[in-house]
């Protein structure tokens, strides 16, 4: 019968002990990095600020998004069928310090990230007040690590540079109408959603839902001989078990307010293809599960679809 001694028990309790701390880490850096590229490529969580409840993994973590994006539909407004493309860059940072895993204080860790997202579609609309949207985007990040700690495995994953890219598969319609030249309107879109992590970590696959209804009214004033109407909405996003398991909520539900100056005229370039262009301020408050709350304050350029 084979005797173990003491110092190779020893030996196997301290291997054990840190290929469990090595997964620990790795779930947290999943955690952290999935948050972060799900907001950044969600409409309505991108170009913002928020803060999520730890659930005892040390500080509530921290983040902020700004991004430049903007859409551009082909044909009039009106037409049957119009193809889009979108794209945009940003940047992202999630911070969280005293992280605690469950084996006490092990320092600070900051993503420090910047992204390029590009993707496009088609509209379809069947009939003036309905439209049906089917498109694909990608969004690719480039996140600079950095941690103040002296965790062998915290240091892997958190003190260098690493990569993650977001798929998004995403099917929406959209219903509106005009009132007294108010143009309410209801929409729903469905996302598949695919995130790809860097140092050979388990992709995650999932669904989430964006429910939105608000309206536009009629031209409220004038700036530089163009019209500025405003953009008044609720909506919420719902993300499936395998998401939510990622980014710490499953729930999250906004209200916001837009102005809208239409600045397509001061751009007669391609035989007046941008005249339906629209520069949107928007602001916003979110509010969801596992204390997510935060702001967002959002500049972009888009075409008018109605």
């Amino acid at each position: 019968m084979k005797k173990f001694s003491l110092s190779s028990l020893v030996a196997a309790s301290v291997l054990l002990g840190s290929l469990c701390m090595a997964e620990t880490a790795a779930q947290h850096y999943r955690h952290l990095t999935g948050t972060q590229i799900f907001s950044a490529d969600n409409t309505y969580l991108e170009t913002g600020w928020y803060s999520l409840d730890s659930d005892g993994s040390g500080d509530d973590p921290d983040l902020s998004n700004a991004n430049f994006v903007g859409s551009y539909y082909f044909g009039e407004i009106g037409d049957t069928w119009r193809p889009f493309v979108l794209g945009g860059f940003g940047f992202s940072k999630i911070t969280q310090d005293h992280v605690d895993l469950g084996s006490g204080d092990l320092g600070d860790v900051k993503l420090d990230a910047t992204y390029a997202k590009l993707g496009g579609g088609i509209n379809v609309n069947p009939s003036p007040e309905t439209s049906l949207i089917l498109g694909a985007s990608g969004l690719w990040m480039r996140n600079d690590g950095d941690y103040s700690g002296t965790d062998a495995a915290m240091e892997h994953y958190f003190g260098h540079d690493s990569d993650t890219a977001l798929y998004d598969l995403f099917a929406g319609a959209l219903y509106h109408t005009e009132i007294n030249g108010y143009k309410p309107y209801a929409k729903a879109t469905l996302h598949y959603l695919s995130i790809d992590y860097d140092f050979d970590l388990a992709d995650n696959e999932g669904w989430s839902t964006d429910l939105g209804a608000g309206v536009y009214t009629p031209t409220l004033t004038t700036w530089m001989d163009l019209p500025v109407r405003a953009k008044f909405y609720l909506a919420a996003t719902f993300l499936d078990d395998e998401l939510s398991d990622v980014t710490g909520f499953d729930h999250a539900y906004h209200a916001g307010a837009s102005l809208l100056w239409k600045v397509g005229p001061l751009i007669p370039i391609f035989d007046n293809a941008f005249k339906d262009t629209e520069l949107t301020f928007n602001l916003q408050g979110t509010t969801g599960d596992n204390d997510l709350k935060g702001w967002k304050a959002s500049v972009s350029f888009s075409i008018a679809k109605f």
